[in-house]
């Protein structure tokens, strides 16, 4: 049998994970926490296999898994990924350790490969096109939080033998997303009318539907690819006034957009333009979900 292991299960990018997996027939074991508010985010279906176990406790699941096996362990638990917990040091320390348990509870469970998620903050505050070799300078506990994680579940991985993976995830939305990003915040104004105030919204952002990073995870776990790590977002850059405009566009709303109205941060204007030649290259990966389409679905849920 074909078996794979998820943390996070119940996150944003877990539910459509499991999805994938399931799709492409693989059993899966899902890592929820105790009395999770989002439980009911996962599918009835009979290879899925619930766990309810905290992450600080990650090292007490092979007492409770049947198999001895799995193939593949995607660690995607992660606490504190919105202001102001991205800043909370004691709480990223928190997820470093877990995720140092999540490598020693894989090789336990004799897993081939391990996928990690990292993230963007892992580069920190970034100029021009940015590939894997991009030097990182993360600038938030949370994005220091990735980057020793990367570093020490690297070694891990080295000295027993895993295949190793490590995404970096770029500015993902669809269904489930946190309320408060610009998507979210702004479809719902849009849908009701209301004028929206905004930067001037003129640097490079790349918005990467859901369905495409879970299908682009599962494919890094279940192929040939060499071990390293991936960026993954669309890779089609453009300012992020024109998404807003798109938005405005695909839901007919007679909203006012207030571009400049509110001023730029301490860090001033942020911009990302990422690489995914690598993605590309290794897998003939594209993105499949177009923004349009992406915020139709999105649409639908709300």
């Amino acid at each position: 049998m074909k078996n794979a292991i998820i943390t996070g299960a119940t996150g944003f990018i877990g539910v459509h994970l499991i999805n994938e997996l399931l799709s492409n027939d693989y059993y899966v074991t899902a890592i929820v926490r105790p009395n999770s508010h989002n439980i009911n985010r996962l599918p009835a279906n009979k290879r899925l296999t619930v766990i309810e176990l905290d992450a600080n406790d990650l090292n007490l699941l092979p007492c409770k898994v049947k198999d001895d096996q799995y193939e593949i362990f995607y660690h995607l638990s992660w606490e504190g990924v919105r202001a102001p917990y991205r800043d909370d040091k004691l709480l990223q320390l928190d997820n470093y350790y877990n995720a140092i348990k999540a490598m020693q509870t894989a090789n336990i469970l004799k897993c081939n490969v391990f996928v990690g998620s990292g993230s963007q903050a892992e580069y920190g505050r970034c100029t021009g096109k940015i590939t894997e070799e991009y030097i990182p300078n993360p600038i938030t506990e949370y994005g220091k939080a990735k980057l020793k994680s990367y570093y020490s579940l690297n070694n891990l991985a080295k000295e027993n033998n895993i295949k190793f993976i490590w995404t970096r995830i770029f500015s993902v939305y669809g269904r489930y997303d946190f309320e408060g990003t610009l998507v979210m915040s702004a479809l719902k104004k849009l849908i009701r009318g209301e004028d929206l105030q905004l930067t001037e919204c003129k640097q490079s952002w790349d918005f990467i539907h859901v369905k495409d990073v879970a299908r682009a995870m599962y494919m890094l776990g279940t192929s040939e690819c060499e071990a390293g790590i991936y960026n993954i977002a669309s890779g089609n850059s453009k300012q992020l006034k024109d998404y807003v405009l798109d938005m405005k566009k695909i839901t007919n709303s007679s909203s006012k957009l207030e571009f400049g109205a509110i001023k730029y941060g301490s860090e001033g204007v942020v911009s990302f333009e990422p690489v995914v030649d690598k993605l590309r290259n290794n897998l003939d990966w594209i993105c499949q979900v177009s923004f349009e389409d992406g915020i139709l679905d999105l649409l639908q849920y709300l």
